[in-house]
């Protein structure tokens, strides 16, 4: 929870932008309750991180599912770059485990006071994301 935390801190901004995910969106049927397990939110990217311009969009997405899941960005977010912040349990432990690893690396604090450099991986515009 600290990691995601820090990362939202990083990244969210107060405005909140609405999106449609196409696919999510079915009809229910008679006595089946349906219960999406793919998450996603947009915000405008945090005014106060120098690392973006404003105007920058930030996407979190939570899976839910068992299995990975694919994404395609359309519409203006098809033709950008993506810096993807990947999340994920570090070990053989998985939901269990103490450790949390960014973009396939561990994350550790550098020392008492240092955090560590929270580095995002640059995905070409167009890529499918995948979502473990």
């Amino acid at each position: 929870d600290y990691w995601l935390s820090l990362l939202y801190k990083r990244l969210i901004g107060p405005k909140v932008l609405a999106i449609h995910v196409a696919g999510l969106q079915r009809k229910p049927r008679p006595g089946r309750v349906i219960r999406d397990k793919l998450r996603i939110y947009a915000h405008c990217t945090s005014y106060h991180n120098h690392n973006y311009v404003r105007g920058s969009i930030t996407l979190y997405i939570i899976n839910l599912h068992r299995s990975r899941k694919k994404i395609k960005l359309a519409g203006t977010l098809r033709d950008k770059i993506v810096h993807q912040y990947l999340l994920q349990p570090y070990g053989k432990d998985g939901l269990h485990s103490k450790s949390v690893q960014l973009n396939g690396q561990p994350l550790a604090m550098v020392d008492d006071g240092t955090l560590p450099e929270l580095k995002p991986r640059p995905l070409r515009a167009g890529r499918t994301l995948v979502i473990p």
